[in-house]
């Protein structure tokens, strides 16, 4: 299977890149290739990244990386992640999309039903999502009555290349009309990328299901109620399944239970590469 992770300099400078955020990339990739040989683990990145790793001598870790441009009029600043997006409306094949901070521990891949999406967690999204009444998603050229539950895709699988081009294509464009519009900020992004996915798979009436078996409530910011979508509640997910998401900001201030210098030494010890040196990387 084709496993893909996309990072874009979208800064196109050097202090775009962190010490921590490196390391979780190489971190998902080598857990996923410890557990899953046989899979053709690819990387989309721009030239600037792709220079990085090959400073790091870490390329050997996929099977290929491929440089990507973006090439629609996307404002990047707000949808950040839209290089993800157009990757996927590029595929062929089934894949797996993993967000560069999220790591999996244990093989997990023969749970996946062929037939089914498959999401990192379901969203509780009242409150925190554009909705219907928003006035730029009023002005969208695509019309729905918009519920508020989402997904959160920082894991993804999507076994129909069909539909994965029609999500991601409908995304862009939304996308797009976002960006002339001037919206203010990347609640769109997640609108277009995450809420779009969870209506197209309940229109289209495809199965979707999680890893996670509990609802993230968006707007009040924590972990909700468990549900029977997914494989594992979050309180037993930890051992399988990690994404660290806005975690990553306590880590690297040591707040909390946090400690950066632990969590560097066991992203060391997933990726396992004796000679690897940082010290080219500025930021922690």
């Amino acid at each position: 299977m084709k496993i893909i992770w996309v990072l874009e300099n979208i800064q196109e400078k050097k202090s775009f890149y962190s010490k921590l955020n490196v390391m979780l990339l190489l971190a998902s990739v080598s857990l996923w290739k410890k557990h899953n040989p046989q899979d053709n683990l690819v990387l989309y990145c721009d030239r600037l990244t792709h220079k990085l790793l090959k400073d790091l001598e870490v390329t050997s870790l996929w099977n290929d990386i491929l440089e990507y441009n973006h090439t629609r009029p996307i404002n990047r600043s707000v949808f950040w992640a839209a290089s993800k997006v157009q990757v996927l409306s590029e595929q062929t094949e089934p894949v797996i999309i993993m967000d560069n901070d999220t790591l999996v521990f244990q093989p997990i891949k023969h749970l996946l039903n062929p037939d089914t999406v498959y999401v990192s967690n379901f969203e509780i999204g009242k409150g925190y999502y554009p909705n219907t009444i928003d006035l730029y998603v009023q002005k969208l050229s695509y019309r729905s009555r918009w519920k508020t539950e989402s997904v959160n895709v920082s894991f993804l699988y999507l076994p129909d290349p069909v539909f994965t081009q029609m999500y991601a294509k409908l995304s862009l464009n939304m996308m797009e009309e976002f960006t002339v519009m001037n919206v203010p900020h990347s609640q769109y992004l997640i609108f277009a990328e995450q809420l779009l996915l969870k209506h197209l798979v309940d229109r289209e009436k495809i199965k979707c299901r999680s890893i996670i078996s509990t609802y993230w409530d968006c707007n009040s910011w924590k972990w909700g109620e468990d549900n029977e979508l997914g494989f594992w509640p979050i309180d037993k997910s930890g051992s399988y399944f990690n994404h660290y998401g806005p975690l990553k900001s306590w880590i690297i201030k040591d707040e909390g239970d946090n400690s950066y210098e632990k969590e560097m030494k066991m992203l060391f010890n997933c990726v396992n590469i004796p000679t690897l040196d940082l010290s080219i990387i500025h930021k922690k």
